[in-house]
């Protein structure tokens, strides 16, 4: 058990400076598939009884799902920043009407990239715009799973803030465990009607 423990806590700190090396010296452009590449790691770790190959892992899905993952967070940036300036035009002029649809459309951003780069890590599809409509669709009809990823989320911004900035050596991987960890539920029945085996026993080798 505690031999399990210091292995996967090894793996997620691996995990977690690969995404910081490789976010960074790709100047943030490779952030997304960066992000899916942590993803897939993160999954293989919350497997029973498996050991990870956390390089292989990573690097693998880093280039199957380059191109598709940089496109999206492209896309999430360009969305984002109008919304972030909506949001704040609305307050400074006490736009109520406008301030609603900058957060309603802020967390409909922010629950889709939640959501997205472990669907691109789990699932494979030919499709672009069905994987966009999977992940919408999934990022909406799961409430109480949102509000877990999101508060993860939130927690590991407040420790890496009020806590020590050194912590983000572990943070981002803690992140993709937590997120892999609620969101496996929501995957295994989709995993099950395509006829896949579960997370647990090794999908996606």
């Amino acid at each position: 058990m505690l031999k399990d423990l210091f292995r996967n806590l090894t793996d997620i700190i691996f995990v977690n400076l690969l995404w910081l090396l490789v976010s960074f010296l790709g100047l943030l452009i490779t952030l997304g598939a960066a992000t899916t590449a942590m993803f897939r790691v993160t999954f293989q770790i919350l497997k029973k009884n498996e050991p990870t190959n956390v390089l292989s892992s990573f690097f693998k899905s880093f280039k199957e799902g380059f191109i598709l993952s940089t496109l999206v967070w492209f896309a999430l940036l360009a969305i984002g920043f109008p919304l972030f300036f909506m949001y704040h035009y609305a307050i400074s002029n006490d736009l109520i009407v406008l301030l609603l649809i900058s957060i309603v459309g802020g967390y409909q951003l922010l629950i889709f990239t939640i959501y997205f780069f472990p669907v691109a890590a789990i699932f494979k599809t030919d499709h672009w715009k069905d994987l966009i409509k999977n992940v919408t669709l999934m990022a909406n009809t799961n409430l109480w799973t949102n509000f877990k990823v999101i508060g993860s989320l939130a927690f590991l911004v407040l420790v890496i803030v009020f806590i020590h900035e050194s912590l983000i050596l572990i943070a981002v991987g803690l992140y993709g465990v937590l997120v892999s960890f609620h969101l496996k539920k929501v995957f295994t029945p989709y995993l099950i009607k395509l006829g896949e085996l579960d997370l647990d026993n090794g999908r996606n080798e």
